[in-house]
């Protein structure tokens, strides 16, 4: 066993540390970071900032929220062909040494580890950072990197909040802490899986410190979708409340991000061209350089022009009533006989974690849950999306019950959110099944398969982590 663990090592998380010396780049003037003391990172206003930075770089890991993260969900929904690129991943066949699932795994807690690395550096140099309120800022950054990888983690690799009425179920590892190469297989490393009511929590706190700390929008540069900001927290947590069914919560937390001067862009593909609108809230940013090859980033496996690892038929479906959709002409492409989503083109795309179209659709939601009655707030949130996209606007009347107007908003959500990281989240969180698609048979809601496998590596190298059922 100790000769499989070393020979990969890299795809324990337990390993962190060990794989961050590994690999890591551009954190502090492109110097390993191991090569540097805590006094060298934390020696100069500039080498902090370059560090923050750092924790951003590793964000883009090209197997998790450099863009793939975003794959796994949708092609396990309902709005792509079955995509065989990925392993069993696609075809709810993964086994639990799925190369592609350690990968996805590695990658999450890998960014997880470079934010808690940066942290302890933190807590003994606070007196370097030139003022306390930005060692804050710089601390509300690191956790709510921290809590974004968390999120995705525990939304692939365990059942959804709704699952247990409390959430009781086994979630994934909560890491806090980043443990260097003597201590990667001390007990306090082997940590054991938490359960997912715990894990929202530990998200909840770190995002609520981002809320207090983190600095308001301001414009459209750069770093006000690129860096995390207060709006990108607190729309976060409105996803969360919205998870945890806890609808009041997801209310509020949406009027408050309405608050902070988002907008719907004219056109829906604006997004996807501009990355720093009022639109987009919170996005992985890439260029160029950051995805070199041909195998990691959202435009080469989406993108008709590139590699078409995913094809994207069954989304025309939602469709049938309005083909004139600019959501259909403006960001689909047939080619092949296949057609292909146009959101992401080349390597440079960004990877959107969080658009204004959510907020308003989410409020929707939790206004029509919450109430059990046809809102007419949620209507007219209803039709601020699909009015942009199709000219369409629905009346109070069209709705016969709740459940009808419902239905319409989570079918908007689908034609409006596709391709960007929610579509196998939204079924399960609804205790909805994941239809047959093509080779790919039906998966009933609370199906092992739903869900992806611990890697087998991990669970070799920590006795306290326990297996999904089914694998």
């Amino acid at each position: 066993m100790r000769k499989i663990i070393r020979r990969n090592i890299a795809s324990s998380f337990l390993l962190g540390t060990l794989l961050f010396m590994s690999v890591a780049c551009d954190v502090l003037e492109k110097e390993p970071i191991e090569n540097l003391s805590p006094e060298s990172v934390f020696s100069s206003p500039q080498r902090i900032e370059k560090a923050v930075i750092g924790i951003y770089d590793d964000n883009q890991n090209v197997n998790f929220l450099g863009g793939r993260v975003l794959v796994y969900a949708d092609i396990r929904g309902a709005d792509t062909d079955p995509a065989t690129y990925f392993g069993g991943i696609g075809l709810f066949s993964p086994l639990s040494n799925d190369a592609t699932v350690t990968a996805a795994w590695t990658g999450g807690y890998r960014a997880i580890y470079t934010a808690n690395l940066f942290l302890q550096g933190l807590e003994e140099n606070r007196s370097k950072v030139p003022t306390a309120a930005l060692a804050m800022q710089y601390e509300a950054e690191a956790r709510f990197i921290r809590a974004l990888n968390h999120w995705y983690l525990v939304n692939l690799f365990a059942q959804p909040f709704s699952f247990t009425a409390d959430g009781s179920h086994l979630g994934i590892p909560i890491s806090l802490k980043a443990f260097d190469a003597t201590n990667a297989f001390s007990p306090e490393a082997q940590l054991a899986r938490s359960t997912v009511a715990q894990v929202y929590a530990q998200i909840e706190e770190d995002l609520k410190f981002g809320v207090q700390h983190l600095p308001s929008r301001k414009g459209v540069a750069f770093g006000e979708v690129a860096r995390a900001t207060k709006g990108a927290a607190e729309a976060l947590l409105m996803r969360l409340y919205l998870y945890k069914r806890d609808y009041a919560k997801a209310i509020a937390q949406a009027d408050k991000v309405a608050g902070m001067g988002y907008r719907l862009n004219v056109a829906p593909a604006t997004a996807f061209t501009d990355y720093t609108t009022w639109e987009s809230i919170f996005s992985v940013a890439h260029n160029v350089n950051d995805n070199p090859n041909t195998n990691s980033s959202l435009g080469q496996h989406y993108g008709a022009d590139h590699r078409k690892d995913v094809s994207v038929n069954p989304y025309l479906s939602l469709f049938s009533e309005n083909s004139t959709d600019l959501r259909i002409t403006t960001l689909t492409k047939l080619a092949v006989g296949k057609v292909y989503t146009t959101k992401y083109v080349g390597n440079f795309s960004w990877v959107p974690v969080i658009r204004y179209p959510e907020v308003l659709l989410s409020k929707a939601e939790a206004l029509v849950k919450g109430s059990n009655s046809v809102e007419p707030e949620a209507v007219t949130l209803l039709n601020t999306v699909s009015a942009r996209a199709n000219g369409t606007t629905y009346q109070i009347s069209d709705f016969a019950s709740s459940q009808d107007l419902l239905e319409t908003i989570l079918l908007e959500r689908r034609r409006e959110l596709a391709f960007e990281g929610h579509g196998m989240f939204d079924l399960l969180r609804n205790k909805k099944d994941i239809p047959a698609n093509g080779n790919n048979k039906l998966q009933p809601y609370g199906s092992d398969k739903t869900i992806l496998p611990i890697p087998q590596i991990d669970i070799q190298a920590n006795p306290k982590l326990q297996q999904n059922p089914g694998y």
